[in-house]
């Protein structure tokens, strides 16, 4: 049963690698380029997880439409910008921060640094003009 499920695994694997051998590009440049883009590209059904090394079905027709594009003579920029507007920014490991969400991305922590400073330093301030304003109290007085 053991040696049945062994031979059973090991014909798949050798049918899965050379179905992903049928899919290569021919010229050897071109795929190089094709599996960086994979390895930039996230799968949308898993997560954290590039096309390249992913399993699901999606992401087999996610690396055919690289090697599409690819072969086609689509530059890498068109080919980012393809699958972007297709899932949206999420698919990208690396986000381009364009438009609002780069904006509130790149600047909210200088912002909240800034403001964050502000208040330590109104609070460091009041503290000390508070100090200084405070004259003792003769026994006499109480």
């Amino acid at each position: 049963m053991i040696l049945l499920r062994g031979m059973f695994l090991s014909i798949a694997a050798c049918a899965l690698a050379l179905t992903c051998m049928a899919q290569a590009l021919e010229d050897p440049a071109e795929e190089a380029r094709a599996q960086a883009l994979m390895r930039e590209l996230r799968c949308v059904a898993c997560e954290n997880e590039p096309i390249s090394q992913s399993s699901a079905s999606i992401a087999e027709d996610m690396r055919a439409r690289v090697r599409t594009m690819v072969g086609e003579g689509a530059s890498d920029d068109e080919v980012r910008d393809w699958f972007e507007s297709r899932y949206g920014e999420f698919v990208l490991f690396r986000p381009t921060g364009k438009g609002l969400s780069g904006l509130l991305l790149w600047g909210a922590p200088f912002g909240l640094l800034i403001v964050g400073g502000l208040i330590a330093f109104g609070v460091a301030r009041r503290r000390q003009a508070g100090a200084s304003e405070v004259e003792p109290v003769a026994p006499e007085d109480v």
